[in-house]
């Protein structure tokens, strides 16, 4: 799976990618060869990743998610965001190097806190002392149980 996740996105399709994620930026004088330089930039940055990983980084760039989308973005910024998306693959391809099973192993951090009188005690004099009403998910508590 991991090497199929990694296969590169087909150059024809990566740059309609790109075009299509830049058109709202592209200034009308332009000359072409200027756009052509532009787009071999792009193929030489992004090339190789693969199409799933190109698509969610141009997506996330595009959205609410990110404070700079109303910013052209260059290359070194698509191809950031796309080693981010990679993290699982990469840390997957480590893995498999080292010969380790990936085995999950569920180990709970610390037992569970028992509540005593004591700290509801005082949970109820820090409750009344910052002026707060006692409420359990939304109703009205008057300290019986």
């Amino acid at each position: 799976m991991v090497e199929r996740l990694s296969v590169p996105a087909d150059t024809t399709w990566l740059m309609a990618r790109i075009a299509a994620l830049l058109s709202p930026y592209y200034e009308k004088d332009t000359p072409q060869g200027v756009r052509v330089m532009e787009a071999q930039d792009w193929a030489e940055e992004i090339g190789g990743f693969p199409q799933w990983a190109v698509q969610r980084a141009v997506r996330w760039w595009k959205s609410a998610d990110n404070p700079k989308r109303a910013k052209r973005p260059i290359e070194g910024d698509i191809s950031a965001r796309i080693r981010i998306e990679m993290d699982a693959i990469n840390a997957a391809k480590i893995r498999l190097k080292s010969g380790r099973d990936f085995e999950v192993r569920y180990e709970p951090s610390r037992s569970p806190r028992v509540c005593t009188d004591e700290m509801r005690e005082r949970a109820d004099r820090l409750i009344s002392n910052l002026g707060f009403a006692k409420r359990v998910k939304g109703y009205e508590w008057d300290g019986a149980e």
